[in-house]
C-alpha cells in the first residue's frame, strides 16, 4: 500500500531564488554558472535527489572531478539533505546504501551511482536516466568529453531525464560555450518566429557570489586578492572571452631594478630542470610591502642537467651569502632536488612529487593574481635588465611571457591548455613553481597567503601531501 508523505523541500533546504530556479527546473540539459560561495556544490545534489524523486525506479548518477570530490565535498552536501529531509518529514529517504558499491537506492527505487569523471572512459558501460556533475570547466577531464560521454549515457527511461552541470566559469570554452551558443540560437530561432527546438532544451542559470545571502562578510573580505579577471569570472560569474596569451605583460610590469642595489632582500628561485636544452632559472627579490621584483635569469642549452646543476650553485651564490628564503622546482629530478636541498640546509626547498599537482591551472592564476590584482600595484613585475628577446633555443622569462598562448581547438578558439613548445614554457614553468612553493608564506605575500582556486578538500599546495617540502637542520 502506497503512503503519500507531505514534504516541502524549499523549506527544508532553503535554497535562495537562483538555487531553486536550477533546483527545480525540468530542462533536459541545465547548467548553474555560479561564482566561487554561490551553493554549487549545494545546488547540485539538490537538483540530484529531485530528479531521483521525479524518476521513481530510474538509475542517476551524481558525478565529481575526482573520487577525493566525491567523498569530502559532494556526498556530505548529498547526505545533508537527505537528513533535512528526513527531519521535516519524519521519514528516512534511505532504501539502502551500498557503500563499497558507491550505490544509494532510495524510498521509491531509484538509483543514485556515486563516480569520478576525471576517467571518463570508465563510466561509457552505464546507462541512466539522468547525471549531474560538478566544476565540470576545472576538471582534468576534457569538458567536450565529458559532454559526449554522458550525454550518451542517457538512455535511461523515466519522465524527467536530463544532464545536471554546476560549475564556475572558464572562459567561453566546453560545456559553458555548448550553453551559451544553445541560448543563443534560441533566442535568434524565437526572434525569427521559426523553432526553437532542440536550443529549448537548455537551460541556464547564473549566480554571482553576492547573491548567496548565506555568506559572512569576512568571506568577500578575503577575495579582494584576486586579479581582476578571476574576480570577473570565479565571483562575478562572468563567461568571458577565451585569452590568447596566458598572461599579460604591460609596461607596468617592467621596473628599472638592479638585485646588486638590494642584496638584503629575501630571494625566491623557481627551477625548472631540463635534460640537454631548457635549462631555466629565476631569480626574485621580495620587497617589503610582498612585491616579487623577478630581478635575474639563468638560462642553459646544450650542456648536461649535471653541468647546469654547478652552474646553478654557483649562480645562486653570486646573488649573496644569505640562505634563499625559499627555493620551487619540478619533480622531473628527484636527485638534483636533493642536492639542492643539502645545500641550503636552512631552505625551504618544494617540489611537486604527483603529477596531478603538476597541473598549471593553479600555479597561472596565482601568477595571474600577483600580476593583475583587484586593487592596487602589481605584486609581480620584472627587472628592465632581464633580457627582452629570445636568445637561443629557450626564452627568458619577459619574452617567454610574452609568447606563452593556449592551444587553439578545431575552431581556432583558445582553449584552456597552454601551449608547450619548448620555448617559451619553460621559464613561466620556473617562475611558477617559486610562485606555488611559496604561496603560504605569508612574509613573501605583504602577510598574506597566495589565495589559489580549490575546493574544501584542497588545502593550499605547500600543505599538501603530494609537495616535498623540506628544511634540512
Amino acid at each position: 500500500m502506497a503512503v503519500q508523505v507531505a514534504l516541502d523541500l524549499s523549506q527544508a533546504w532553503k535554497p535562495y531564488d537562483k538555487q531553486a530556479d536550477f533546483i527545480f527546473g525540468d530542462s533536459l540539459f541545465q547548467l548553474f554558472l555560479g561564482g566561487v560561495g554561490s551553493g554549487k556544490s549545494h545546488a547540485l545534489t539538490c537538483a540530484a535527489i529531485v530528479r531521483a524523486l521525479r524518476n521513481p525506479g530510474s538509475v542517476g548518477a551524481l558525478l565529481g572531478r575526482t573520487e577525493i570530490d566525491l567523498r569530502t565535498v559532494l556526498l556530505p552536501n548529498l547526505f545533508d539533505r537527505l537528513q533535512e529531509m528526513q527531519d521535516q518529514s519524519k521519514v528516512n529517504w534511505i532504501k539502502d546504501y551500498d557503500k563499497g558499491n558507491a550505490c544509494l537506492r532510495l524510498l521509491n527505487d531509484s538509483v543514485i551511482w556515486f563516480r569520478p569523471y576525471n576517467r571518463i572512459s570508465k563510466l561509457r558501460g552505464l546507462t541512466l536516466t539522468w547525471a549531474a556533475a560538478d566544476e565540470v570547466e576545472w576538471s582534468e577531464a576534457d569538458p567536450e568529453e565529458i559532454w559526449t560521454v554522458i550525454t550518451g549515457r542517457l538512455r535511461g527511461h523515466g519522465p524527467c531525464p536530463g544532464f545536471l552541470v554546476a560549475t564556475s566559469p572558464n572562459g567561453m570554452r566546453g560545456i559553458t560555450r555548448k550553453f551559451v551558443e544553445a541560448q543563443r540560437s534560441y533566442l535568434e530561432a524565437k526572434g525569427r518566429g521559426t523553432t526553437t527546438a532542440p536550443w529549448d532544451a537548455y537551460r541556464i542559470t547564473s549566480a554571482t557570489s553576492f547573491d548567496n545571502p548565506y555568506l559572512p562578510q569576512h568571506f568577500f573580505d578575503s577575495l579582494s586578492a584576486m586579479s581582476r579577471r578571476r574576480y570577473q569570472q570565479e565571483v562575478e560569474g562572468k563567461v568571458l572571452r577565451p585569452l590568447h596569451t596566458v598572461l599579460s605583460l604591460e609596461s607596468r610590469h617592467l621596473v628599472e631594478w638592479s638585485w646588486r642595489e638590494h642584496l638584503t632582500l629575501p630571494r625566491v628561485y623557481g627551477v625548472d630542470w631540463g635534460g640537454q636544452d631548457h635549462h631555466v632559472a629565476v631569480m626574485a627579490q621580495v620587497r617589503p610591502d610582498g612585491q616579487w621584483v623577478v630581478a635575474d635569469e639563468l638560462v642553459c642549452d646544450g650542456m648536461p642537467r649535471g653541468h647546469f646543476q654547478d652552474r646553478l650553485q654557483k649562480w645562486m651564490l653570486s646573488h649573496g651569502s644569505s640562505p634563499p628564503r625559499c627555493i620551487g622546482a619540478d619533480r622531473a629530478a628527484p636527485v638534483e632536488n636533493q642536492d639542492l636541498q643539502a645545500r641550503w640546509r636552512s631552505t625551504q626547498v618544494r617540489w611537486m612529487e604527483s603529477r596531478e599537482e603538476q597541473q598549471v591551472t593553479r600555479g597561472l592564476e596565482c601568477m595571474r593574481d600577483m600580476m593583475d590584482p583587484l586593487d592596487g600595484e602589481p605584486a609581480l613585475v620584472f627587472s628592465h635588465s632581464l633580457s627582452q628577446t629570445v636568445q637561443g633555443p629557450t626564452a627568458g622569462i619577459v619574452p617567454a611571457l610574452r609568447g606563452y598562448t593556449y592551444y587553439l581547438d578545431n575552431d581556432g578558439q583558445p582553449t584552456n591548455r597552454p601551449r608547450k613548445d619548448n620555448i617559451h614554457d619553460h621559464a613561466v614553468d620556473a617562475l611558477r613553481y617559486a610562485v606555488m612553493a611559496s604561496a603560504d608564506f605569508t612574509d613573501l605575500h605583504g602577510g598574506k597567503r597566495l589565495q589559489q582556486r580549490q575546493t574544501a578538500d584542497r588545502p593550499p599546495e605547500a600543505s599538501r601531501p603530494g609537495w616535498s617540502s623540506r628544511s634540512v637542520h
